[in-house]
């Protein structure tokens, strides 16, 4: 009796821990993850090797495609093999238009649009004609449980993959937001008061600014649609000839989007249940100890520090002489000691004594450093969710992208300066150093965003975990919206519209009708006695 109580009491211990509804899998129920990624960017290998480490820990197997050569030091190695599909024509192109945008070689914004889309076609062609993707994760015999991808940045087509495979697919956004996910997901996303990622715009819009976002929505909708899923849909017949079209695939294969975005960094807006927040999914809760060098720099600065860097694809080697030299004169002139990460070749002159050069540096580990005052940022949102992590206040320069909606948002929120990277002087930098360096109320706006970044009830890289084994045991069809079913004229009601004008017009025109028909035979059978009675007169 007392064997068959203990018996009892270790199964419902075992149901209470591992049986409770909702709880997902457990870590025993180890699944095989195929994670592909096609964009040759560190800041996004970033974030989606934050969710590959915490999906190893819980004992998932994980075979991560990546555009980076197979000894990046980014790379994980728990429980991971990685396939390289590294292609030296791909990086060109890349260090080619970046080298564009910060010479200011720009065109106009829809034909950057046209050919940006066109490269993410050339980017899925490269990862899936690759030697080793061939050879390593579409061989024989191996069965994938789950496909991650970066689905709404150029890689669409990739969710093919998914039907290739049998398996469900999620979808990772890095950097934030993206308006093309909306239309997908199911995101009830009005531009009345939600603004485009990329123009810069406050959630509070004055009705010059709803118009000008209106518009871009409109536009940049019909440039997706019309442009890149077509792209992408050819990726789809020439790679996988069995599979459905792009939209059904896109709309019954995509179970989940995981997007790189908090509401303190952002605006608040309304989500579908397939779209998860995990903003700062790639910040470690304690930071490790710096290099002895940077240590020792860093502990030694009795003024603080200002930490300068433009970001993992922004090559310093590129900016134009004035550019470089503007920038070296207002980090010159500030008392502070100076921490600079450098890409390319480091000048032999002109660098200010108080400038440290790095060509790579620890950032979440320098910006956690009590000494660091500023952070000199191109404001890349992963940047920015540090900094804020760190409550460290910005001198933002943003290039492109989404950095002008990241650095306004900033500046709307108290705890960033922001100077034009296309008219940058000296002294525009200089004052807004001073300004942020001099003022206490960025560091304290810093302070106040950086409690409620961290006030979650879990951290982004257990609710990533916690929706990918819901994924991998409950599907994601019960996370879509009927809306996603829906075609644009019916989420607008302009169907019903159309009935509702339709017989409005038929009732008008039948109530003209009887109208004609009574009123015309009164009239007929007044013109008849008239007539009747003029003819008696003239009888008589």
């Amino acid at each position: 009796m007392a064997k068959l109580s203990w018996l009892l009491l270790a199964a419902v211990a075992a149901l209470a821990v591992g049986g409770l509804p909702g709880g997902g899998p457990a870590a025993a129920d180890a699944a095989n993850i195929l994670v592909v990624i096609s964009m040759p960017a560190p800041s996004h290998l970033n974030v989606f090797t934050a969710l590959t480490r915490a999906l190893a820990e819980r004992g998932h197997q994980i075979t991560l495609v990546s555009p980076m050569r197979k000894d990046y030091k980014m790379h994980p190695t728990k429980n991971h093999v990685i396939v390289s599909v590294q292609d030296d024509a791909v990086d060109k192109h890349k260090e080619k238009s970046v080298e564009n945008f910060l010479s200011g070689k720009k065109k106009n914004f829809i034909v950057e649009m046209t050919e940006f889309f066109q490269w993410g076609e050339q980017l899925c062609r490269t990862t899936l004609t690759h030697p080793n993707f061939k050879a390593e994760v579409l061989k024989p015999g191996v069965k994938y449980d789950l496909v991650i991808n970066e689905a709404f940045f150029l890689q669409e087509s990739l969710v093919a993959l998914g039907h290739k495979l049998g398996a469900p697919v999620i979808a990772v956004n890095p950097f934030g937001a993206s308006p093309f996910i909306n239309d997908i997901m199911g995101n009830p996303m009005n531009p009345a008061y939600t603004p485009n990622l990329f123009l810069g715009l406050p959630d509070s819009m004055t009705a010059p600014q709803r118009w000008l976002n209106l518009f871009a929505a409109t536009v940049m909708k019909a440039m997706y649609w019309n442009i890149q899923l077509r792209g992408q849909q050819r990726i789809v017949e020439e790679f996988f000839p069995d599979a459905p079209h792009l939209l059904e695939l896109l709309r019954s294969q995509l179970a989940l989007t995981l997007v790189n975005n908090h509401y303190t960094l952002g605006y608040p807006v309304p989500l579908a249940p397939g779209v998860v927040e995990i903003g700062g999914i790639q910040i470690t809760d304690k930071p490790k100890p710096l290099p002895k060098d940077l240590k020792e720099y860093m502990d030694g600065a009795k003024e603080g520090v200002v930490y300068f860097s433009m970001g993992s694809n922004l090559r310093m080697e590129f900016l134009p002489k004035e550019t470089m030299e503007a920038i070296f004169g207002a980090l010159g002139s500030v008392k502070e000691r100076v921490l600079m990460k450098w890409d390319g070749p480091v000048p032999a002159k002109g660098v200010p004594k108080n400038i440290k050069i790095v060509d790579w540096a620890p950032q979440n580990d320098i910006l956690a450093h009590a000494n660091l005052r500023v952070f000199v940022t191109h404001g890349g949102l992963l940047s920015s969710q540090e900094a804020i992590y760190h409550a460290v206040p910005l001198v933002a320069i943003p290039v492109f992208a989404d950095q002008e909606f990241n650095t306004q948002m900033a500046k709307q929120k108290g705890f960033a300066e922001v100077v034009s990277f296309k008219t940058l002087t000296e002294a525009e930098l200089s004052q807004a150093l001073k300004t942020v360096l001099a003022s206490p109320s960025y560091k304290e706006a810093a302070g106040r965003l950086s409690s409620l970044f961290r006030a979650q009830p879990q951290r982004p890289a257990d609710v990533a975990v916690y929706w990918v084994e819901h994924v991998l045991q409950y599907g994601g069809a019960h996370l879509r919206p009927a809306s996603v079913d829906l075609h644009l004229s019916q989420i607008m009601f302009l169907d019903l519209a159309a009935v509702v004008l339709v017989s409005v017009l038929l009732l008008a025109l039948a109530a003209r009708a009887l109208c004609r028909c009574c009123c015309g035979g009164g009239r007929a059978k007044s013109a008849g006695e008239d007539k009747k009675k003029s003819k008696g007169k003239k009888n008589q």
